[in-house]
């Protein structure tokens, strides 16, 4: 348990209260002074001389006792973290929807691509057979039915500059990833060398973070990479909103970064750290790596880390 000085403004505002109260009940009911050494003497000497003393005397000296330890208890008694996630209700109606309207779609689309493959041959239709009709002996021009079918076959160019349009999106879209994880990567290995417990990273909208990892006495570190540093600053508002409305009394302190910011030269956020690169973060957080448990934890960061794994969840379905 850790000592917190409010609990010990707290304690000692107890005690005065207290002892104040004593002091006006055993004036008003015994006349006797709690403070003055001669009355304490005056009744040392009545029980050595075994006069009877009235019961009411010790009996109010014990519960003036046993309210000041109720009273330091309550105060200074551990509580248990709460946590109170709001529960996210789907419609039934549109799921259903979805799942009738899919089939559908899928079918769509075979046909679509059927008649597509289709439409390439501009096949005549088959013509009946021909009767024996007479012909005049000096017509010589042929027969129109004798006319082969008409293929429409596309030419090499066009194919090949339909795979080069469909080829250029599909490798700009797979380096991004690409990129994206090796920073994520490279980002997690950092902060676990550095003694953090790293956690899974969540999408907040449509901004996905670099990297979540908790350290000693509830800190918490959140990072992205090419990120506005006001899209990080509504992402730190998002995470203390629910630790505000989940937790009594517990801070949990969040410490921002994002490497190359666009808006890098204009922030206006100095609780948001800002690197250049990866190897700026990676020797500032050698200098500032994560403290040791204390030896009285008892399981609180353990109860710290799975409150943080629970806000993660549920913060990438809002």
């Amino acid at each position: 348990m850790r000592i917190r000085p409010d609990n010990i403004l707290l304690g000692i505002l107890w005690l005065l209260a207290v002892t104040l109260g004593t002091c006006f009940w055993f004036n008003t009911v015994f006349g006797f002074d709690i403070f003055s050494a001669q009355h304490w003497e005056y009744i040392s000497e009545l029980q050595a001389a075994r006069t009877p003393i009235k019961s009411g005397f010790y009996v109010s000296m014990a519960i003036a006792i046993f309210i000041t330890i109720l009273g330091l208890y309550i105060i200074v008694r551990p509580r248990t973290r709460r946590i109170r996630l709001p529960i996210i209700k789907t419609n039934k109606n549109n799921s259903d929807k979805n799942s009738t309207e899919t089939p559908h779609v899928q079918t769509d689309a075979k046909n679509n691509t059927n008649n597509n493959d289709a439409s390439t041959l501009d096949i005549l239709p088959s013509m009946p057979k021909p009767t024996h009709i007479p012909q005049d002996k000096n017509s010589t021009s042929p027969s129109s039915a004798a006319r082969p079918p008409r293929l429409n076959v596309p030419t090499w160019n066009a194919n090949q500059n339909t795979a080069l349009h469909t080829i250029a999106p599909t490798m700009t879209q797979n380096i991004a990833p690409k990129q994206q994880n090796n920073n994520t990567d490279e980002l997690r290995q950092i902060f676990a060398n550095a003694g953090y417990t790293v956690k899974n990273n969540a999408r907040i909208g449509s901004i996905q973070t670099s990297l979540i990892a908790i350290g000693t006495n509830e800190t918490m570190w959140l990072g992205c990479v090419g990120v506005k540093t006001t899209d990080v600053r509504t992402i730190i508002d998002k995470f203390q909103q629910i630790f505000s409305d989940t937790l009594d009394e517990t801070y949990i302190g969040i410490n921002g970064f994002v490497i190359a910011a666009p808006d890098a030269a204009t922030s206006e956020f100095e609780d948001i750290l800002m690197f250049n690169s990866t190897d700026e973060l990676r020797a500032y957080i050698q200098q500032n790596p994560n403290p040791p448990l204390a030896g009285d934890d008892d399981g609180m960061f353990d109860a710290y880390s799975e409150y943080i794994d629970a806000v993660i969840t549920h913060i990438g379905k809002i």
